[in-house]
């Protein structure tokens, strides 16, 4: 399997509680070598029922806004 992360070698393994907790059992998953990216059955379903965001529909910094089409306004004068 390839790592989504940095595409390195993803072999399987036995995860274990971090916190040492004995009431769980082991569970079986899959660890990146190359980046330590670690995918088991939770992460898994947890990722494909997760949406993208929105991307950001605001200008970037500098740019100037497109000219509307819209009705003119009169130029003031002193």
């Amino acid at each position: 399997m390839t790592c989504v992360r940095c595409q390195g070698l993803m072999v399987t393994s036995r995860l274990e509680d971090a916190g040492g907790s004995t009431e769980f059992e082991p569970l079986s998953g899959w660890h990146c070598l190359q980046c330590g990216e670690v995918i088991d059955s939770g992460i898994e379903a947890n990722r494909k029922d997760h949406r993208e965001p929105r991307r950001n529909l605001a200008r970037p910094p500098g740019t100037v806004p497109a000219r509307s089409s819209g009705p003119k306004r009169k130029e003031r004068t002193h």
